[in-house]
């Protein structure tokens, strides 16, 4: 028997040193289901240089675009649900994609880490209009109806979903002309290609000089933009009301991680925590590139973008 201890021990040994291996093992990937430069991959490469301090592993991000986000989430879910893939996408694009194809995800299969970002959606005209004011544009639109247009960056994106809401219960019609991403959609519209455009504050904020705001879906104060009114009290007069709305850029993973692996889970809710809220240089390099920085946690997070999710809902089933 003693003969044979050395090698029943290493057996031991060989059978336990897996479950003592810390999480994570190996890199760690960030899926963005657009493309490169615009604001979703931003926010996942705001946190890719910062969050290896707290993981102790390299992170890396994979850029799946294609069809307003769908491709990207799909190729997400076909992922291992172990902890070593995060999505980070945003809402309402993520309501567009199952609204279109239910069969893609649904919402009980994310467990959200953190909402970053949340960048309140605007509708911005040219100064060449002439028009100073939303009812301005209004006026404008109904005498000649057609003659005017809006870039679009997106079939999901908030500024999309959200004025043409604004426009239907107004009964305008205006051209709407797609563009693949943000970026493209403002340089239409710098361009003088459109007329309008609507989209999160912080990346109209490109837009600045060649914009006049005609309002905001939301009912606070728009960073960057002080001049920027509510759109609701302006639309009074016409009975017609519109929800608060904007891009919340989001991370998250599949919700198997948090069932069967909680532990994983929680080490990377705390690695986004302290990246976050106490990583100077994280911070310093947020605040100069205009990303967002905000720590909500799990629980306030996930009901942020449930509430997000039923909103767009509504807009997409025309109630």
């Amino acid at each position: 028997m003693k003969r044979l201890l050395p090698s029943v021990l290493l057996g031991v040994a060989l059978v336990a040193s897996p479950a003592l291996a810390e999480f994570p093992e190996k890199e760690i990937v960030v899926m963005v289901n657009y493309g490169a430069g615009g604001a979703v991959d931003r926010t996942a490469r705001s946190l890719q240089k910062f969050l290896p301090t707290a993981l102790g592993q390299t992170v890396v991000v994979e850029n799946h675009g294609g069809a307003s986000g769908k491709i990207g989430i799909q190729k997400y879910m076909d992922a291992p649900h172990d902890g070593y893939t995060v999505l980070t996408a945003f809402a309402p694009a993520t309501t567009f994609v199952k609204f279109k194809d239910p069969t893609v995800f649904s919402m009980d299969d994310l467990a959200v880490i953190n909402v970053q970002w949340t960048d309140p959606a605007i509708l911005i005209a040219r100064k060449d209009t002439g028009w100073k004011t939303l009812d301005d544009m209004i006026e404008a639109v109904k005498a000649d109806p057609n003659k005017y247009t809006i870039s679009s960056s997106g079939a999901g994106a908030v500024g999309n979903l959200l004025s043409q809401d604004l426009f239907r219960k107004l009964g305008l019609k205006i051209k709407i002309v797609p563009y693949k991403g943000g970026g493209k959609a403002r340089k239409a519209f710098l361009s003088g290609e459109v007329n309008m455009t609507a989209a999160g504050a912080g990346g109209a904020l490109s837009a600045r000089d060649e914009a006049v705001v005609l309002g905001a879906f939301w009912s606070g104060k728009v960073e960057g933009w002080p001049e920027a009114k509510p759109l609701n009290p302006m639309l009074e007069k016409y009975g017609v009301t519109v929800p608060d709305g904007g891009a919340y850029r989001f991370h998250a993973v599949h919700a198997d991680v948090k069932k069967n692996h909680p532990d994983r889970f929680a080490k990377l809710v705390e690695a986004f925590r302290t990246t976050t809220t106490e990583d100077k240089d994280f911070i310093a390099f947020a605040d100069k590139t205009g990303v967002g920085r905000d720590w909500h946690g799990p629980d306030k997070s996930d009901a942020l973008i449930r509430s997000v999710d039923k909103t767009f809902e509504d807009i997409l089933s025309g109630k």
